[in-house]
């Protein structure tokens, strides 16, 4: 792959213009401004990360992990482009990777439901138990693009479909920006549980393998964009460390059991320099400060390192691994993510009041789904009714007014028109782009339960 094709500055659905030179800011600076502006971006201030509804204040949200992803995510392309400066297009910087991968990574958590990881299981869920008698009249292929969940799929749809322009390129990013941010380069036809393009959006991503001169793995596949193992790292990075801090804040875990995790990963002479830096007493959120600045050095330099040894293999389009995969079983730095994973999945996501939240979440989408596709279905028979037969019943016409910009009507419709897979995608887009509070004063709403006195979110 070559990286002039892969840096593109064009913008989807705006290619024919000549990108602009304004002083100071590049077009990937704009694609920053784009996402962090949008209303989406906005909403991720009240969307749950790991603990829905969480009293402490100083716990991460949607939002706050996305902003620190960003910060990580801009340090390591930085670093990456200084490493290959020499193999960079003339007019292209170590802060252009840097830029990129930023824009990539503060959109990358946008297309996630409400209530955090268990939202997503809970949406899944739904779909697999009431998705095939819903959607009946639906094809195979169909079918399984909507009962398959998936928040990485669900924000290329945002980025590149819904936010902003409908279905005139969404945010219009650069093409360099919407490559960085696929995790997953290929669609829901793949087979994979884990894919990052529903079938509305498949015409998108060919255009986009294409442009970018991504290596193309098979029927609607390619490989991932070289930026994208870097946008991973950060998430991975981030969230890995601060659920365990999180955890600290809601006393699920100590503070000494975090920090002897991870002191673990430095040698002897390293945790006596880190230990100094600790503060007298119980304060466990300064400490964890300090403790977190050598823990992300070491995670960020370990990233950059195993993506050098790796560039070779991932410019040819043939590493299709998470580049922490390539530590040794015997690395005192794997604990650093996949042990600090693993550490949380066994001490943290199990703990009860998560546990008891995640169930109420599922109720909650189990009235909102239940309601929006039913009327959603019944929108699409008087769209689609060329003899004007068909009606919207009473419940129906009232609750399609709660979508607003989203309830499909014949101004707003894509291209081919809105089918009952169409029509139920904009429900979906609805459902998932709500905030924690707003999905449940309108479940609450809709069950008759929310009048007496609720305050609109």
């Amino acid at each position: 792959m070559d990286w002039s094709d892969l840096l593109s500055p064009k913008r989807l659905t705006r290619e024919r213009e000549t990108p602009q030179r304004r002083p100071g800011r590049t077009e990937f600076e704009s694609d920053i401004g784009r996402v962090l502006f949008s209303s989406s971006f906005r909403r991720l201030a009240r969307k749950t990360q790991v603990h829905p509804f969480a009293p402490n204040d100083h716990v991460h949200t949607r939002l706050t992990h996305s902003m620190e992803v960003a910060y990580v995510g801009r340090a390591l392309g930085r670093e990456l482009g200084t490493r290959i400066a020499n193999k960079l297009p003339k007019g292209v910087t170590a802060d252009d990777l840097g830029t990129i991968v930023c824009a990539a990574c503060i959109a990358h958590d946008l297309g996630n439901p409400p209530f955090g990881h268990g939202g997503e299981e809970g949406m899944i869920y739904w779909f697999e138990t009431n998705g095939p008698l819903i959607f009946k009249n639906l094809s195979h292929e169909h079918k399984h693009d909507l009962i398959s969940v998936e928040g990485n799929a669900q924000g290329f749809r945002m980025i590149a479909q819904t936010e902003n322009y409908l279905f005139q390129g969404g945010l219009q990013l650069t093409y360099a920006t919407l490559g960085a941010f696929h995790k997953y380069p290929w669609t829901s036809r793949n087979g994979s549980k884990k894919f990052g393009c529903f079938l509305s959006e498949e015409a998108i991503l060919e255009k986009l393998g294409t442009a970018l001169g991504l290596r193309q793995t098979g029927p609607n596949s390619w490989c991932r964009h070289p930026l994208a193992y870097l946008v991973e790292a950060a998430d991975d990075i981030c969230y890995s460390i601060i659920d365990l801090e999180d955890a600290v804040e809601l006393k699920i875990l100590s503070f000494e059991e975090v920090a002897e995790f991870f002191l673990a990963s430095f040698s002897a002479k390293e945790r006596k320099i880190i230990k100094k830096r600790f503060a007298p007493g119980n304060s466990h959120r300064i400490n964890l400060a300090r403790l977190r600045t050598f823990v992300f050095d070491k995670a960020i330099s370990t990233a950059i390192e195993l993506y050098v040894g790796a560039y070779r293999e991932i410019m040819e389009g043939l590493f299709n691994r998470n580049i922490f995969d390539l530590m040794e079983p015997s690395d005192p730095r794997l604990r650093l993510v996949y042990g600090a994973k693993e550490f949380a999945r066994t001490r943290v996501y199990v703990d009860t009041k998560k546990i008891e939240m995640e169930i109420g979440c599922y109720a909650t989408f189990d009235t909102l789904l239940n309601e929006f596709c039913a009327a959603a279905l019944n929108q699409s028979e008087v769209l689609s009714d060329g003899a004007r037969e068909s009606k919207l019943s009473w419940k129906a016409s009232h609750v399609l007014r709660l979508l607003g910009d989203h309830c499909p009507t014949k101004e707003n419709a894509p291209e081919g028109g809105w089918s009952s897979y169409q029509c139920l995608r904009r429900v979906i887009d609805f459902v998932t782009g709500m905030t924690d509070n707003y999905a449940t004063y309108i479940a609450r709403q809709l069950q008759g339960t929310g009048f007496a006195g609720v305050q609109r979110p």
